[in-house]
């Protein structure tokens, strides 16, 4: 049994706005979500970096759920719960609607640090009865499951910052083997903590461009000197195409192809010539049965590290080696990077690109570097779009990719 997959819904929790709207028309507008931290004080936690881009608006404010309090929820998981919301509004649902078959809904939300803040806001106390249920990695996934009665297939890769595209992947993986009719999918972090900023300082992975947040995050350029680290949460509604026909949905875009695959070669650094990436990319179009000389559209991982961007670069000029590479975008240049929500806020931008006609541009790509030859687009660029795929990668070798088509 294999069904077809599309996006119904779309919710967003990020540096630009606490909907798809607000982050959507800021990414046209060039706007940065990058500013001086004010969650802590660097200075006081001896940080090279004082930059990141932090989620401005409470959680608690934008989630229309009782259930939304710092005594049960750790950051991430409100962040979860609130683009839920969005998502499901969006998509036309009503968990409450007798219609809703509970056990036929999955949810699959990944995380890379999940609940580090909490866990260092406890370190050296007595943890409380909740403390648990508001740390694990598991919980973002389990609390939107809570919020809206989901009863089916329940994920939550840890995958790093591939995370949240792995939870999508192996969610339109339950829709097309029948396990189930809709998923709630996407990925969450909030790690802008003194440990979480500190342990990337630490690696001096970080960009020092202090005096100007807004363009620290330079993907692809050659003055980038390192990511700005982010929060937030992206959360896709998956449903079967006949699913979705059969109550008058209007999908944004369908998913036709996942990869996944590991370096199997450093902690951090990416495998030489993107090959990690590159066999990623490769395996998604052949799941998609797609060729790359199909693909219209990129959105890249580039977070704008001088290695990671290159290695990236090399990924797609060789899976796009006959045809040259498609016009290629990284929005990181306005939100940071949000670890493991990262795929899942890039896969609803991709989905919405595809439904507007209109690749967002890459912030502050001002300096073409030598060893990142590509299409770069920087400014928003109206055209069709009918196949795009949309990478990932994160610490541990571990990498992903979804293709995305018109409904």
């Amino acid at each position: 049994m294999s069904r077809d997959v599309v996006v119904t819904g779309l919710g967003l929790v990020t540096p630009l706005g606490e909907s798809v709207d607000r982050t959507w028309d800021g990414l046209l507008d060039g706007a940065s979500g990058a500013g001086p931290i004010t969650r802590f004080d660097p200075d006081e936690a001896g940080l090279r970096a004082s930059i990141a881009c932090e989620v401005e608006t409470d959680p608690a404010a934008v989630a229309p759920d009782d259930r939304v309090d710092d005594r049960t929820m750790g950051r991430y998981a409100q962040f979860a719960v609130a683009a839920t919301a969005g998502a499901l509004a969006d998509a036309g649902f009503d968990a409450a609607s007798p219609d809703w078959n509970a056990e036929r809904v999955g949810t699959s939300i990944g995380s890379g640090l999940a609940g580090l803040a909490e866990i260092e806001a406890t370190a050296g106390e007595r943890p409380s009865p909740s403390f648990l249920v508001s740390a694990l990695t598991n919980l973002a996934a389990g609390h939107v499951s809570m919020t809206i009665g989901a009863k089916g297939p329940n994920r939550a890769p840890g995958t790093a910052c591939s995370a949240g595209t792995h939870a999508i992947a192996v969610a339109t993986d339950d829709i097309r083997r029948g396990r189930a009719d809709i998923v709630v999918a996407g990925g969450t972090d909030a790690a802008i903590s003194p440990l979480g900023v500190g342990s990337f300082d630490a690696m001096r992975a970080l960009s020092t461009r202090t005096d100007d947040p807004a363009a620290a995050s330079r993907p692809f350029d050659t003055d980038r000197d390192g990511l700005v680290l982010s929060e937030g949460c992206g959360i896709v509604v998956l449903e079967a195409r006949d699913h979705a026909r059969e109550r008058g949905a209007t999908p944004y875009a369908a998913i036709t192809g996942s990869g996944r695959s590991a370096d199997a070669h450093h902690p951090t650094r990416p495998a030489e010539s993107g090959d990690g990436l590159r066999r990623c990319l490769e395996q998604a179009l052949s799941d998609a049965d797609r060729e790359p000389t199909a693909v219209d559209h990129v959105n890249a991982h580039a977070t704008s590290t001088p290695v990671g961007d290159a290695r990236e670069a090399d990924a797609l000029a060789t899976v796009f080696a006959e045809t040259g590479v498609p016009p290629t975008t990284s929005i990181k240049g306005h939100l940071g990077h949000p670890l493991g929500a990262a795929g899942a806020i890039e896969a609803a931008v991709v989905a919405r690109t595809i439904a507007e006609g209109t690749i967002p541009p890459t912030a502050n790509y001002e300096t073409p570097d030598p060893a990142c030859e590509l299409p770069v687009v920087t400014e928003p660029h109206e055209t069709t779009v009918d196949v795009a795929v949309s990478t990932s990668a994160g610490f541990g070798g571990t990498n992903g990719a979804l293709v995305f088509e018109r409904p």
